[in-house]
């Protein structure tokens, strides 16, 4: 009797809790307003036309002589830009025995060869020149385009780099011309013979070269530098005294000392004095500086989702289309003006192409959403960008912008944002 007793009384209290449970169906949909946020999300596009309150143009950022690249053009009307070096002296002997380490006196030259990289080149242009002249030893980075005037009179050779890499080989009586299929760098050989170099003992071996390009139209070429590694290098082909017997040529390698180039500008549009307009580029290289005044909605209370900074031209580049560069906005660490230096942060560094044949008033675009991104977390960073090019000295063409002063055309920030979503039951 007990135990039937307990046994309904268990069965009365489950069936009780069976029908007083809270159970739930998970795959029901919720329902709101229990499970949904108030509110909708709304874009917001505008262009903060004022948000670029200072601005500045500083030059003098690389000097031709620590560019890394030597930079040669004949454009008429624009600009004639030649390059210049003088080598590293070999001495007054060589070894002639190399086995007891025996050295001879070079008592003349048969030869040598000059060996130049051009890193950047129009391949659209035809019949590429290289034209050869002797400089005095005396060049150094105060050497001006008019301070060689007498040098520039009287050629020592031309070599047509396009001939000669046309025939078999690629090899003409001691010219060679050759081509690297991986980085398209042309190596381009030239013979001088002694009359036209010679050795000079008491110089040791030291000898200064200009180089000028010419073409059909639009010569212009980027040459290899000490500074990138790819300088010009000579191999003289000297003739030792052989322990007082007969002459014999030897070779002797060495590379250049110092270079730097040079030119004459011809176009007013490419006037190396810097105005109140925002100056990237050129040569001397030219940087310009802007600071940002963002509204505190935008930089403390929404999601960016694009950010755009537009910049009219207020003078084109010119040149031709293989000078076109990349310009970079490039956040900085601390705003010191001209000395501001450049952040290591990858997101504060945005760029964009900027193409030789846009015109004035035409506008460049640089999408910088990670630099407005990056200002939003770190709120001790300075909303500071140096416009530059990149990398810097190796393009003779500068652009200049409208600064912030040109009411209508100053820098503007095109943003798309949304405001922060009030998550959350009402």
């Amino acid at each position: 009797m007990r135990r039937a007793a307990l046994t309904a009384a268990l069965t009365a209290v489950a069936a009780l809790t069976a029908a007083t449970a809270c159970t739930e169906d998970v795959t029901a949909p919720g329902h709101c307003p229990d499970f949904c946020p108030s509110g909708s999300i709304n874009g917001v596009d505008t262009v903060l036309q004022t948000v670029v309150q200072r601005d500045s143009a500083f030059r003098g950022f690389v000097r031709p002589h620590e560019a890394s690249s030597l930079l040669a053009a004949t454009l008429p009307g624009v600009i004639d830009s030649r390059a210049i070096f003088r080598t590293i002296p070999i001495g007054d002997s060589l070894v002639v025995e190399s086995s007891t380490a025996t050295m001879g006196e070079i008592v003349g030259v048969d030869s040598l060869r000059l060996a130049l990289t051009i890193t950047r080149r129009d391949t659209s242009a035809h019949n590429l020149t290289l034209v050869y002249y002797r400089l005095p030893l005396g060049i150094d980075s105060t050497t001006t385009f008019g301070g060689l005037a007498g040098s520039w009179t009287d050629s020592l050779r031309s070599l047509n780099v396009d001939s000669v890499y046309a025939l078999a080989g690629h090899v003409d009586r001691g010219d060679s011309v050759f081509v690297d299929t991986t980085t398209h760098y042309v190596t381009v050989i030239a013979k001088l013979d002694s009359a036209m170099a010679p050795f000079v003992p008491g110089d040791s071996g030291k000898v200064a070269f200009g180089v000028r390009v010419v073409a059909d139209s639009r010569a212009s070429v980027a040459l290899g530098s000490v500074e990138s590694g790819l300088g010009p290098r000579i191999t003289w082909y000297a003739e030792v005294d052989s322990v007082g017997k007969d002459t014999v040529p030897r070779p002797a390698s060495t590379s250049d000392q110092f270079d730097s180039f040079v030119f004459n500008l011809v176009s007013p549009a490419v006037d190396t004095t810097l105005d109140s307009t925002l100056a990237v580029g050129g040569m001397p290289v030219a940087r310009s500086i802007m600071r940002f005044a963002l509204p505190r909605a935008i930089r403390d209370s929404v999601q960016i989702s694009r950010a755009t900074l537009v910049l009219v031209t207020a003078r084109p580049p010119e040149g031709v289309p293989a000078d076109s560069f990349t310009l970079a906005a490039h956040g900085v660490l601390a705003d010191f003006g001209a000395k501001s230096p450049l952040s290591p942060d990858a997101s504060r560094v945005a760029t964009t192409r900027v193409h030789i044949g846009i015109a004035r008033g035409d506008t460049v675009r640089i999408e910088m959403t990670d630099i407005l991104r990056s200002w939003q977390i770190d709120t001790l960073a300075p909303t500071t960008l140096a416009l530059r090019q990149v990398p810097e000295g190796t393009e003779f063409p500068e652009i200049r912008f409208e600064p912030s002063t040109n009411t209508g055309l100053a820098p503007a920030l095109h943003v798309t944002y949304v405001r922060r979503f009030p998550f959350g039951k009402p």
